[in-house]
């Protein structure tokens, strides 16, 4: 994607922040490139909590709080404008969808 000004991207995880720049730092040194955007922790799970994004199949034990894994693109009056939500960890949103949510709202 192209770099645009108007367009922030946050990432958001239960991980604490140790654990967040040790996984950008992993990244970067796999040749994926380097994680030039915020990395959020949540460890009390406020924001999935508040998105509905707590993953049920990971309820008690060591893995609480694993959230569904979730894009949202925000509008300017801090709407969200799009969301795809996904029930399988494993599975992300294409860059194509997010470039559409994007354009969408220019």
């Amino acid at each position: 994607m192209q770099k645009d000004e108007a367009v922030k991207l946050y990432a958001v995880s239960v991980d604490s922040a140790e654990k967040s720049r040790q996984l950008a730092e992993k990244i970067a040194a796999d040749g994926r490139g380097a994680v030039n955007f915020p990395l959020l922790s949540d460890p009390e799970h406020k924001t999935i909590d508040a998105y509905g994004l707590r993953d049920p199949a990971y309820a008690g034990g060591e893995q609480e709080g694993i959230p569904h894994p979730a894009v949202y693109v925000i509008d300017k009056q801090g709407r969200v404008a799009w969301a795809k939500i996904e029930t399988d960890y494993k599975q992300r949103p294409t860059l194509e969808e997010i470039r559409a949510a994007l354009d969408a709202l220019r």
